[in-house]
């Protein structure tokens, strides 16, 4: 799940200078590290990477703010100012700018201590916006609770673009950083380049921070009745997912349990069935008619386009491969 708009109440009214400015200071800062080669960039990020044990040992406090500008590729840079630029500028809007830029920095901060005292003795650099607009979605998730979140939904073949609460967004998103932030403490848990803690531990500041806030200013939520939880396309793409996973699930489970043939053809079964729902549904959308996973209208075929040359790429693996 992607998000790139909201529909919030009430929308932003003023112009979020501080969400551009940090966009801006990011890509800015991004470009200089590109521009110094490889070995320049890496020179870079450990110098002004927030590194736990340099921290504990009292050295480069001022890591704690510029490890947050800081980002380890392009698509690491480009997640996160999406996600920043979709729920940054509300939050701005309702905090106000200054009370904003304080509790964006003060949420990286607090982010980054949470992976310290998770890894005291970690050595690699931690970068990026990530702990800080983890505060920014918990602030939204209060603040917005019920906000409609357009989405780019993606499984397998089936793509399409839905509509969704902030509340089950922004909820989902959270329960999966906590799993996989208990999951990376294990003494057998694979390396991670993914600070799951460090998300946890700025989401749960921008919870007590923003609820704070909006106590010391008896600062009341919009009118939320009536407001749907998800749109159509959103409900019947996660149907899609959750059956597909049961019957692949199930099919790996006969493989596993001896039925090798059995598990086989049922693997095979399930992947011809994904295939011609996928195809049929793509070709209803692109032909401006309601498939499963909605309509297409205009520039949106061609996210059904892309799902039936999806479709027929899964087709060719299941029966050549």
């Amino acid at each position: 799940m992607l998000p790139y708009a909201d529909e919030p109440q009430p929308s932003a009214r003023r112009l979020p200078v501080v969400t551009l400015a940090i966009i801006a200071l990011c890509i800015a800062v991004f470009a200089q590290e590109v521009s110094l080669g490889q070995e320049g960039a890496q020179a870079f990020v450990e110098r002004w990477g927030f590194v736990p044990a340099e921290f504990w040992a009292g050295r480069n406090l001022v890591t704690l703010v510029t490890s947050l500008f800081l980002h380890g590729g392009l698509l690491h840079i480009a997640g996160n100012m999406l996600f920043l630029w979709v729920f940054g500028d509300n939050v701005e809007d309702q905090l106000g700018h200054g009370t904003f830029a304080l509790f964006y920095l003060a949420s990286g901060m607090v982010a980054n201590v949470v992976f310290a005292v998770a890894f005291p003795d970690s050595t690699q650099p931690l970068v990026g916006a990530s702990g800080a607009i983890a505060g920014v979605l918990a602030a939204y998730l209060l603040l917005f609770p019920r906000a409609m979140v357009r989405t780019l939904l993606a499984f397998g073949p089936f793509i399409t673009l839905g509509r969704v609460s902030a509340a089950i967004l922004i909820g989902f998103w959270f329960l999966l950083q906590v799993i996989q932030g208990a999951i990376s403490v294990l003494p057998i848990a694979p390396e991670s380049d993914v600070a799951f803690l460090a998300h946890v531990g700025g989401f749960v500041f921008g919870l007590i921070a923003t609820g704070t806030i909006r106590e010391v200013r008896d600062q009341s939520l919009g009118d939320w009745s009536g407001r749907r939880w998800w749109s159509r396309s959103f409900r019947n793409w996660l149907l899609v997912a959750v059956v597909v996973t049961v019957l692949l699930a199930g099919s790996q489970l006969l493989l596993s349990g001896g039925e090798a043939v059995t598990g086989a053809l049922a693997r095979l079964t399930v992947g011809a069935g994904v295939v011609a729902l996928a195809l049929l549904d793509g070709v209803a959308r692109l032909l401006g008619r309601r498939g499963i996973l909605g309509t297409a209208p205009r520039a949106n075929k061609l996210i059904a386009l892309a799902q039936i040359l999806a479709a027929l790429g899964l087709a060719g693996t299941l029966f050549t491969g």
